[in-house]
């Protein structure tokens, strides 16, 4: 399994800026590259997040959905428990949006096997109502990195 589990706001942010097909192709084929030998990979919920688009980044995606990660058993048991724990802290309204996207899956691929979350997000203060990945990660002890910087303590 990937040692490292890419976020949907990891791809669009890319495609939106400095790792733009156009601009840094390089950064596209290296995530082929990572994610033919294993060290990167995504959640198929992520693949059904970008494909939903009509961009560059929604074809390069359908061109590469077998390297997208469908959930076994495990990660199915883990994702009920991130959801648990999301329902049981947050507002209904705001538990419902995180849990309706990648975000809870790519927590419970990375829980699953003891590896790391890539995304964008930053880790929200104790008194935010939105859910934020960094968030959930540290109540299970998921360490999270964005593209840039390490923000595991």
């Amino acid at each position: 399994m990937p040692n490292y589990w890419l976020d949907s706001n990891v791809f669009i942010e890319a495609k939106n800026g400095y790792y733009g097909f156009e601009i840094a192709p390089g950064f596209w084929e290296a995530l082929d590259e990572h994610a033919a030998h294993g060290r990167v990979g995504s959640s198929i919920v992520v693949h059904d997040e970008l494909v939903a688009g009509d961009d560059e980044l929604a074809q390069w995606a359908r061109e590469r959905t077998d390297s997208f990660v469908m959930p076994d058993q495990n990660v199915q048991d883990l994702f009920n428990d991130v959801a648990d724990y999301v329902r049981k802290t947050y507002n209904d309204p705001f538990a419902a949006d995180f849990l309706s996207k990648a975000d809870p899956w790519v927590i419970a691929h990375a829980l699953s096997e003891g590896n790391t979350v890539v995304t964008q997000e930053v880790l929200a203060g104790k008194d935010s109502r939105k859910v934020k990945i960094p968030n959930v990660c540290r109540e299970f002890n998921v360490r999270y990195i964005n593209t840039c910087w390490s923000s595991w303590e």
